[in-house]
């Protein structure tokens, strides 16, 4: 990856991660955990961690408020163009607790 894609991607991971505080639930946590953006800067796929209760409902309501979301990124960039955002939910965190339960 170029120097370029590394620093907005690491303020896009940045300014997502203090926008999806607003979308979190009493109980429940976000992380970006990371950001791959395409080379033309037009996709951004961001890898997010929820935990916590209720962490389904947080991740539905990332993805419905995807829209919104995607708006208030835009504005806060403050770069001629702004990556469509797609959500994935990164489980990675969760498979390694039940294996190192599993384990104990």
């Amino acid at each position: 990856m170029n120097l370029r894609l590394e620093k907005f991607s690491s303020l896009v991971k940045k300014q997502l991660a203090q926008i999806l505080l607003d979308y979190q639930n009493p109980g429940a946590s976000v992380s970006v955990n990371s950001i791959k953006i395409s080379p033309d800067l037009k996709i951004a796929h961001a890898y997010i961690a929820v935990w916590g209760s209720g962490a389904d409902d947080v991740f539905a309501n990332i993805e419905r408020h995807h829209g919104e979301i995607s708006k208030e990124l835009a504005s806060k960039l403050k770069s001629k163009n702004s990556p469509s955002i797609k959500f994935h939910l990164d489980t990675g965190q969760t498979e390694a607790e039940k294996i190192q339960e599993l384990l104990k």
